[in-house]
């Protein structure tokens, strides 16, 4: 199971991966299923309470507004 920090590393260098990301941001929000779908793809270890978290997180980066 990979973690948040393991999965922002790879985004840095995987393209297919920042291409799937870009994907899901490309309408500047993440909906619960598209986060859950992610979450499952790529057994990353968060759970549905992170959400929030998580979308706080990617306004700060700059991906969403």
């Amino acid at each position: 199971m990979a973690t948040v920090e393991e999965l922002v590393k790879q985004y840095e260098t995987d393209k297919a991966l920042k291409k799937e990301v870009d994907g899901i941001l490309a309408d500047n929000k993440i909906t619960i299923s598209e986060f859950m779908g992610f979450v499952k793809k790529h057994d990353v270890d968060v759970s549905l309470s992170d959400f929030p978290k998580l979308i706080e997180e990617a306004k700060k980066a700059g991906l969403i507004k």
